[in-house]
């Protein structure tokens, strides 16, 4: 008796599920500043002096209310990266990012939290690292929407080297 041979057939195809949400009073003010004037606003803990993006309403350490607004440099610092070998679907249009490239974490200057994004760098561990200065880079002004997806990426800042290299 012979065993019978399945036969697999893959049919690729992007799921479009469209959705919206309240955003909120607070992250309302951070997405409309980034759109409609290139700023990045985050809060600060009254109490442990915090700064955090996406900005909150109550600290999520001391449960207090946040009120002073901060609004940070488009600069920051590479804490994490991974160099991504397979296909990542983009939240913000539902298409594949193709492989490989670079998806890390980048703290921006004076901000205690990260943003997670694509890095606009070559995918070599020894051309990207953790401690690489990075800026963001934003869509032209008259085709921001209001999301994330206002931040295309960041980019090295140039004239950077590796420590230790």
């Amino acid at each position: 008796m012979t065993a019978r041979e399945t036969e697999w057939i893959s049919i690729p195809m992007t799921v479009d599920v469209p959705y919206r949400f309240a955003a909120g009073r607070y992250l309302t003010k951070t997405l409309t500043q980034l759109r409609d004037n290139g700023r990045i606003f985050a809060v600060e803990c009254p109490r442990c002096r915090r700064i955090q993006l996406p900005p909150r309403i109550v600290c999520a350490q001391c449960h207090v209310r946040n009120g002073r607004w901060v609004e940070l440099p488009l600069e920051g610092t590479l804490v994490a990266f991974t160099i991504m070998f397979l296909p990542l679907t983009d939240p913000t249009t539902g298409k594949p990012h193709e492989p490989p490239f670079v998806y890390g974490s980048v703290r921006l200057d004076g901000c205690d939290s990260v943003l997670d994004h694509l890095i606009h760098a070559e995918p070599d561990r020894g051309k990207v690292w953790v401690g690489m200065r990075c800026r963001v880079v934003l869509r032209p002004p008259g085709e921001r929407v209001g999301d994330l997806s206002d931040i295309v990426h960041f980019e090295p800042l140039p004239d950077q080297s590796r420590p230790g290299s």
